[in-house]
């Protein structure tokens, strides 16, 4: 009798087993990436105003998987279409409006997660709805984040730093002008939790960003600090010293000019020594900092930098008010970020080590990102804006960038530190 009831037991077992099998071959049937083929249907939805603007609006759709990317333009009408092998896809869109009273008209957006599959119903069709926005007078040039190597062959970070640039034609003023990094310290690899689903499925981020762990500021009377057209600052967020007397392939931080993010109340010395003789009166304003950290955590792999201003009430007052803040959706944490409205923001930057990773801007901010993998990580490699060839020739030769609040179009990475040179 026990014998026979293993016996079933076996068969019970293995008819299991087979059915698992079964169900996990039709989850591999249904794999988006099997064979074949859909059709995409883009449309491009323009803000009120704007619907001139729509024929020859660059759009890509890119396989994040794979890497393969493909660029339409867009119609008369604002569509274009493609047929497109089974798989998720992100499509971005950036455009330029003509210039307004001098300022020029930016559409973005970007849509992950864009679903074609062997079980849809004819063609995808897909709505995309452009944000506004304009080209900026204060840009980041440059962020320096992933370390250099010493002739001891050990990886040094301390070194990081990041450059401002007035893309304009009128002077610009640095009084005022907060920095932070957008939450979290490293580009996510599931959807950000300041977003949302949309009624046509679009992943949509909210247009109050999170800034976490701590707002710095250029000190100023409104017109302390100005800089001219063309001309940067270096801004130093770490050891604000010469790296280069034992490390070649490093920077000197200690020159005339250059700012410091330091505050005593990051005492790690390794990160945080106090800045060279050079850099006596500018070191920025640590305007908020949240938690218990001893050095300023900029990430070394994914940061998303920003610059803005907080106009009317002051920042200091906005930062100090609760209503201000908040606690990351969906969780328990009492951690709390200060929320910065989009329309505050000079410019931002998005960086992923890869493009599997989700964004943190919304598309008025960043509509893409610039990808500096782990192959560049301490070699002295930085993020870079790209030279607007056809604006440089406009303005005399004065270097204008590209600033298309699309970093795909806008960055690319650079061999080495640009103040090297």
């Amino acid at each position: 009798m026990k014998k026979s009831l293993y016996i079933i037991y076996l068969l019970a077992f293995a008819t299991l087993i087979c059915s698992c099998q079964q169900k996990l071959q039709d989850l591999i049937d249904e794999n988006p990436y099997g064979e074949g083929t859909r059709k995409l249907n883009i449309n491009l939805i323009y803000p009120d105003g704007f619907e001139s603007e729509k024929a020859g609006a660059e759009i890509k759709v890119l396989n994040p998987t794979n890497g393969i990317e493909y660029k339409l333009y867009s119609n008369d009408l604002g569509k274009a279409s493609i047929d497109l092998q089974y798989g998720f896809y992100r499509v971005s869109v950036t455009d330029k409006g003509a210039p307004i009273s001098g300022a020029i008209p930016i559409f973005n957006r970007s849509v992950d997660q864009v679903r074609l599959i062997d079980t849809l119903k004819g063609d995808l069709n897909l709505n995309v709805e452009l944000a506004l926005s304009y080209a900026g007078q204060l840009i980041i040039k440059e962020v320096y984040y992933r370390g250099c190597t010493g002739l001891d062959l050990k990886t040094f970070q301390y070194d990081k730093y990041i450059t401002f640039y007035n893309n304009s034609d009128d002077i610009a003023y640095l009084d005022s002008v907060c920095f932070g990094i957008v939450e979290p310290y490293n580009a996510p690899t599931n959807p950000t939790p300041w977003s949302y689903l949309s009624a046509d499925g679009q992943r949509v981020i909210r247009d109050t960003i999170p800034i976490i762990e701590a707002i710095w500021q250029f000190p100023g009377t409104g017109k302390s600090h100005p800089l001219q057209p063309g001309q940067e600052v270096v801004v130093a967020l770490s050891a604000a010293v010469d790296h280069t007397i034992l490390r070649p392939m490093s920077v000197n931080l200690n020159v005339p000019g250059y700012w410091v993010c330091y505050n005593q109340r990051y005492t790690n010395a390794s990160y945080h020594p106090s800045p060279g003789p050079n850099l006596a009166n500018h070191w920025l304003d640590l305007l908020w900092k949240q938690g218990t950290s001893t050095a300023y955590p900029f990430s070394t792999v994914s940061p998303a930098p920003v610059i803005f201003r907080i106009p009317e009430v002051g920042a200091q007052a906005y930062i100090d008010n609760p209503a201000n803040r908040s606690r990351k959706p969906g969780t328990t944490s009492a951690t709390e970020y200060i929320m910065i409205p989009s329309s505050w923001v000079l410019d931002g930057v998005e960086c992923f080590d890869v493009t599997t990773r989700n964004k943190r801007f919304p598309a008025s901010i960043d509509a893409t990102f610039v990808v500096m993998g782990d192959a560049d990580r301490y070699l002295g490699k930085t993020v870079h804006r790209n030279v607007d060839e056809e604006a440089t020739q406009k303005a005399g030769g004065r270097i204008v960038y590209m600033d298309t609040n699309n970093s795909a179009n806008d960055f690319y990475v650079r061999s080495s530190q640009s103040i090297k040179e």
